[in-house]
């Protein structure tokens, strides 16, 4: 039976009496890194751990969520998430709980650029990795000869280079130092790296674009299929996910805002010599617990410990670490003292209504426009205009690393991206837009510059009861479902530690055949 209360009946988690108490674990915040920590737990000590956690919105699934459109009544997500094919970690964690066949694997993108035919990009199903790429570079219609070229020998060199190498330089550094030209950058380079880490290649780490594309294309087969959500992410995540976890002995907690974390210092909580931690909701309620894993997104995190922040900073001290300079790019004006003032990048969702259907792919990549992605809605994937009862057709335009439609008006900004539509898709010419929404999320993703990647902290803090989740801390994945599922297992092994026990593996991706490893670094 699923356990779910709300704040005001969440006393029950601290109810259970010293003699037959179970060591506790209180998790703040129920999104994937929160949920994939409870299910790592529950996973690897089942029965044997009393495991909360504490969601402060009124739904679980964080930033992975959906709204409601009133006319229609149906739900779509926010911002469009997909996963890719190397997304191991994300993918078992969907099988496990018996959801997989809730994404939709495609193996084959599409580029479409306004001045050439469109382009199919479909790895070989018969060469091996690496050399599967190819024959889909080769059809990238808008990109010339030279321009291929560029991209080859830019790919080779990256394969044969290791991360620590790069981790100092920018991916635009690193790609004009190897020959990349600007055009070439902007129309193959940054086309992957916005859409995969939510930032222009002149802000982010080289070391974490290297991650996309040799982890997310050249390293296996089928590392670069797309798995796309057929439900929105608030059923799938919110819902589906949550209950089944719930189902296996977790007690969720919706809006229950935790205000701060603070030591134990009570003797109900035996801690065998290392204290617990007491996590105080805004309406001023305790949740005491053995072990305490903070799963909040890092713009939140700095209020969440600030009553510690002491002790954290004396144990990154007694690391050899400098705590007083976690980072940002030389661009960003300064430098940060605090994992909360990572530069953020925003992503913008243009939800579109139709009156037919105005495109038969699953979903295209958008090259040399404001449009990145268009998305079609997976409810209509089956679907044909002469078998629907339903007038309307959905689509959503992702536009990621959003800075340049600030100042844009929404409606100058619907306007654009419907004659970018209307040029791409013949069929949208007669179409008419029968409504719109446009949902931008100023911090979607944190910006993941050089200085940030090489301060993203681990999920093992100076405080023996306190560890960190969220796809913000040191997973060795950028901003994806990927490194939020792999964050919940990196703090649930530290719990699992502190009791004795092994830690959770962590997938450690797509198995690499014979020439992959012996040609990538």
């Amino acid at each position: 039976m699923t356990s779910m209360t709300s704040c005001t009946t969440s006393e029950q988690a601290n109810s259970q009496s010293a003699g037959d108490r179970k060591r506790s674990v209180v998790i703040v915040g129920g999104g994937l890194a929160g949920l994939s920590a409870a299910d790592a737990l529950v996973a690897a000590a089942p029965g044997e751990l009393d495991i909360t956690v504490i969601e402060a919105k009124r739904s679980l699934g964080g930033r992975a969520g959906s709204f409601t459109d009133p006319q229609s009544g149906t739900v779509v997500d926010y911002c469009q998430h997909v996963a890719m094919g190397c997304c191991t970690n994300f993918i078992a964690l969907m099988k496990r709980h018996g959801l997989a066949d809730q994404m939709k694997r495609f193996d084959r993108l599409t580029f479409l650029h306004p001045g050439h035919p469109p382009s199919p990009f479909q790895p070989s199903r018969w060469l091996p990795a690496p050399l599967h790429l190819m024959s889909a570079l080769a059809g990238l219609r808008y990109l010339s000869a030279a321009q291929k070229r560029q991209i080859r020998r830019g790919l080779w060199k990256l394969m044969r280079t290791k991360p620590a190498v790069i981790e100092r330089l920018t991916a635009s550094q690193w790609l004009t130092q190897e020959g990349q030209d600007p055009a070439t950058i902007r129309l193959f380079w940054d086309v992957i790296l916005v859409s995969a880490l939510g930032d222009e290649s002149n802000r982010v780490s080289m070391a974490a674009a290297r991650k996309v594309f040799i982890d997310g294309f050249a390293a296996a087969r089928g590392a670069s299929d797309v798995h796309v959500p057929t439900r929105p992410l608030s059923e799938l995540i919110g819902q589906s996910l949550a209950s089944s976890i719930a189902q296996r002995g977790v007690r969720l907690v919706c809006h229950c805002p935790i205000d701060r974390l603070e030591p134990s210092e009570t003797s109900e909580v035996p801690t065998d010599g290392m204290h617990g931690g007491v996590a105080w909701s805004v309406d001023g309620h305790p949740y005491r617990a053995d072990d305490v894993i903070a799963a909040v997104p890092w713009y939140r995190i700095e209020s969440l410990v600030q009553s510690l922040d002491d002790s954290i900073q004396q144990g990154d001290r007694s690391k050899g670490q400098d705590p007083s300079v976690v980072a940002g790019s030389s661009n960003d004006g300064g430098r940060l003292d605090r994992w909360g003032q990572f530069p953020s990048s925003p992503i913008t969702g243009l939800h579109l209504w139709t009156d037919r259907p105005i495109m038969t792919l699953p979903h295209a990549v958008m090259v040399g426009t404001l449009s990145q992605w268009v998305f079609r809605s997976p409810c209509d994937f089956d679907r044909s205009s002469e078998s629907s009862n339903d007038d309307r057709y959905y689509y959503q335009v992702v536009v990621s690393a959003s800075r340049q439609t600030r100042s844009m008006s929404q409606q100058d900004l619907v306007d654009t991206v419907w004659a970018e539509l209307v040029h791409a898709f013949p069929a949208a010419a007669s179409a008419q837009c029968l409504a719109h929404r446009v949902v931008t999320d100023p911090r979607s993703v944190f910006s993941v510059t050089p200085d940030v990647q090489r301060c993203r902290p681990p999920a093992r803090t100076a405080l023996p009861w306190l560890h960190l989740a969220g796809d913000w801390i040191d997973t060795g994945w950028p901003a994806t479902m990927e490194g939020a599922v792999i964050s919940g297992r990196l703090a649930a092994s530290e719990v699992l530690l502190r009791l004795g026990l092994p830690p959770c593996p962590v997938d450690a991706g797509l198995p690499r055949g014979w020439l992959a490893r012996r040609l990538i670094r």
